[in-house]
Order: structure tokens, then sequence, then C-alpha cells
């Protein structure tokens, strides 16, 4: 009889956590999204005029702009959104495999946005003559401290 009242009370739970929206608890909250291990675009727009960037220069981060930020706003909201689930799965005692498996999923996530960093990273330099980058580098750190 403990059993089922048990099951009973356990299901009553699950069905409050669904019908009260539980999901759409699942979201992201300030801080969930890490700091990018490198942001310098901002900054290259920022500071363009400091740069002395060419027409050509500019044309050619615009470009880049245009296809890696899709790209990038995407898989940073994955991560948002899978760190979301996994919240949720912790904090509802969710199956360990399917805790396991959204780790798995958010580090892979976040492999993918440390890779568009480094992409976005080389691309500078490739644009940048060296003394260009030497100062966007030089601003960079700056911040940092």
């Amino acid at each position: 009889m403990n059993i089922l009242a048990f099951n009973t009370r356990s299901l009553v739970l699950s069905l409050a956590v669904v019908l009260s929206g539980g999901a759409a608890q699942a979201r992201s909250v300030p801080g969930d999204g890490a700091l990018p291990v490198v942001q310098l675009m901002p900054l290259v727009m920022k500071h363009e005029a400091d740069l002395n960037l060419t027409g050509a220069q500019l044309d050619a981060l615009a470009a880049y702009r245009k296809t890696a930020m899709p790209a990038r706003i995407a898989v940073q909201n994955r991560i948002l959104e899978l760190r979301g689930q996994l919240r949720m799965a912790l904090l509802d005692n969710g199956p360990q495999a399917e805790r396991d498996a959204l780790m798995q999923q958010i580090a892979a996530a976040e492999v993918e946005h440390f890779k568009g960093r480094e992409r976005c990273v080389e691309n500078l330099r490739q644009v940048l003559d060296a003394g260009q980058y030497a100062k966007l580098r030089q601003l960079y750190m700056s911040d940092l401290r």
C-alpha cells in the first residue's frame, strides 16, 4: 500500500509540474552563458578608426560577420537551451542517462562555440596586418584586467 501511495503521489507531482509549465521553466538565467574565451570583433568595430582599417578590411570583416554571426548565435542559444534542460533534469531528479546525455551535448556545443571563436581570431589575423592585430590584442588584454 505504501508503494501505491508513493507512486500516486509521484504521478500527481509529475502532472502538476507538467501542467504548471515545468518545461517552460527550463529557460536560461543570467550568467548561464559563460563569457566567450575570446571576443575580438566588438573591439574591432569599436576601435576601427584607431586600427586604421581600410575599406577593403571593413568589407571583409562585414562579410565574415554576416556569415559567422548567425551560426554563433545559434550555438550560443543551443547552449542556453541545453543548460536550462539540464537544470530542470537535475532539480527534478531526471534519469541519470538523460542528465549524462545533456552534459555531453553541452560539452559538444561549447567546443563548437570555441571553434567558432577560434575561426574568428584566425580570420582577424588574415584580414588585419601584423601591427593592427598587435594593437587589437593589446586592447583586448587591457579590457580583461
